[in-house]
């Protein structure tokens, strides 16, 4: 086995700690990415059957899949956020909370920045940073975010705007929740796994 090629095996199942603010944004926007897109076409790929084939070439659906995997991101992205919060409080006083969610709304703000605007978005994303923010605000005042909590608000966004009719849908509620559900537990036991919370913590607060 080559060196290079022992060394991603090692990655895979050794995989870097997240210790820096740079680790955590790469791997929440992996992650976003991946629950909105997973969760989305295979969907919409089950409920269409053979169609799908057919169906994925037509450029409406892919307009409207790509709004639905879009706001989808963003809401994932800001729940994964709030995750990171209950896993980083136990390293921060309770008067330095509002600094810490202060730091991961920035974050926020910074990763849907960073991106190219969608075109059904030329307003920009307002609306759900300043939602993130005030989810961070007052969540930090009650008990640490669970996975089941958040999850079930990033899926009823995915439902909502699913390129496929309601009336098609109505009856799939519990499917979709059910999908964001097992893949957001993932990820965050993934996160608490990897996690560097000290180090973290600290430059996030810095």
């Amino acid at each position: 086995m080559s060196a290079s090629v022992l060394r991603r095996v090692i990655s895979r199942l050794r995989p870097a700690r997240i210790a820096t603010v740079d680790a955590l944004s790469t791997f929440l926007q992996e992650r976003a990415s991946l629950i909105a897109q997973k969760c989305a076409i295979d969907y919409c790929r089950g409920k269409t059957g053979l169609a799908s084939y057919a169906l994925f070439t037509e450029k409406p659906f892919l307009d409207a899949l790509d709004v639905c995997r879009w706001e989808t991101f963003a809401v994932i992205l800001g729940d994964l956020l709030i995750l990171v919060e209950a896993a980083l409080r136990p390293q921060v006083g309770r008067e330095q909370r509002e600094r810490l969610c202060g730091a991961l709304a920035g974050l926020h703000a910074q990763i849907l920045s960073s991106m190219p605007a969608p075109a059904h978005r030329a307003q920009g994303w307002g609306d759900v940073r300043e939602s993130v923010a005030l989810r961070l605000r007052t969540g930090s005042a009650g008990a640490p975010a669970q996975a089941l909590d958040v999850a079930d608000h990033s899926a009823k966004r995915l439902f909502d705007t699913l390129p496929i009719h309601s009336s098609y849908r109505e009856l799939d509620e519990e499917v979709v929740y059910g999908a964001v559900r097992f893949r957001m537990i993932a990820v965050n036991q993934e996160l608490q796994r990897r996690l560097a919370p000290e180090m973290l913590a600290a430059e996030l607060l810095a």
